[in-house]
């Protein structure tokens, strides 16, 4: 497998994603760290999701895009909102635990569908794509969603 590489860094570009999408897992799990499951749920601004909600979202984009869109399997199969409103919504039976259990089995199931593709590799999920493209939409929500997460801690804390 081919891979690009920085010049003289000795990193290719996959395993520079690869980090940079593990840090942004890290962080954004590591977001629900000393709260109780009633204070990731509270709405701390009206109209928008709670920690709990945000962190459930990030499986969803990863599941969409790591998942649907390589394997072609529709959001259903893959335990998916099928609506990206949906996705943000903390349902009443989540748990700082299940959502967290839910974010890793989607990382897993991501690692596995990327670890025979290359960075040029076409999939073609529901539109086709670079295996590329993938990783730069998937890290650039997460990094989003990090940064909310990071507001949304400091709401909660200030309280």
């Amino acid at each position: 497998m081919a891979h690009h590489h920085h010049a003289d860094s000795g990193v290719t570009t996959r395993e520079d994603l690869d980090v940079r999408i593990e840090q942004c897992r890290t962080l954004i799990l590591g977001s629900l760290d000393g709260f109780t499951d009633e204070r990731a749920r509270e709405i701390l601004v009206p109209g928008r999701p709670s920690l709990l909600g945000v962190v459930r979202h990030t499986a969803y984009v990863e599941g969409v895009w790591f998942g649907e869109a390589i394997t072609g399997r529709p959001r259903a199969e893959l335990g998916l909102p099928v609506a990206t409103a949906n996705s943000w919504k903390a349902r009443k039976t989540d748990t700082i635990e299940s959502v967290t259990a839910h974010c890793r089995e989607i990382h897993e199931h991501s690692r596995s569908n990327l670890v025979d593709l290359d960075l040029d590799d076409v999939v073609t999920g529901r539109h086709p794509r670079t295996v590329l493209s993938l990783y730069t939409h998937v890290l650039d929500e997460l990094a989003w969603n990090t940064g909310q997460l990071d507001i949304l801690r400091a709401l909660a804390e200030s309280r």
